[in-house]
Order: C-alpha cells, then structure tokens, then sequence
C-alpha cells in the first residue's frame, strides 16, 4: 500500500475512534478524560494527513466537543426538542461524517495517482 494510502487508512482509524466515543459519551457535563481522548485522536487524524479540508473539520468537532464536556455551555444549544447536549452530538457526528466522506475522497485521489503511474510504468516498459 502507498504511503498516502497508509496514512488515510490510519486518519480512518481515529475517525471511527472518535465516533465510537462519542456515540458511547452523552456528554452535558465536564468530562477532561473523554474531551483529552477526542482530541488526541482528533490530532492524530489531522497529523496523519496534510489537508486543509480535514483540518477544518476536525477543528470544528474539537470545539463542539468542548462544549458538550462542559459544565454548562452546551446549554446554549438546547432546543425544543432536544438537549443541547444531543444536539453537539448530533453535530460533532454530522463533522466527522463530512471528515469520512473527505477521507475517501482523498483515497480516491491516491489510488488514481497509483494506477496512472503504474499504467505510465506499463506503456514505458512496452516500448
């Protein structure tokens, strides 16, 4: 597998970490233990890859995160019909989705660049 490939699989790693927490963690109060593991992972996946894009989502899931292992500012969320703790979760998730699509997009890229060097390699060697 090629290195970019390698380091895409390694960001979908933490993703699929980072959903798992949060799926498991209701958040509504302080919790440094899971909001210290989010963001490790949440680094670790954005150090794995060089991409403004990734970044960019990434940061924001940092910044719900925080509010929803608060004390109190993910009360400012609150609606109607949910807490303002299931509505960070809600789009902490939304972030991370749009962060896996964005990963495959950039596995998509990689293997194109793959298979045109090989098929360039192919048509060299043919001569």
């Amino acid at each position: 597998m090629s290195n970019g490939l390698h380091d895409i699989e390694t960001a979908r790693r933490h993703y699929a970490a980072m959903r798992d927490l949060i799926i498991r963690h209701r958040g509504g109060s302080p919790d440094e233990r899971v909001l210290r593991r989010l963001w490790d992972l949440s680094r670790k996946a954005a150090a794995a890859i060089d991409d403004g894009n990734s970044r960019s989502l990434l940061s924001a899931v940092e910044g719900y995160s925080a509010q929803l292992f608060s004390e109190s500012a993910h009360l400012k969320w609150a609606r109607t019909e949910m807490s303002g703790a299931h509505f960070l979760r809600l789009q902490i998730l939304r972030e991370l989705d749009a962060f896996h699509v964005r990963l495959l997009q950039l596995q998509l890229e990689a293997t194109q660049d793959v298979a045109a060097t090989l098929a360039a390699d192919m048509r060299a060697d043919q001569r």
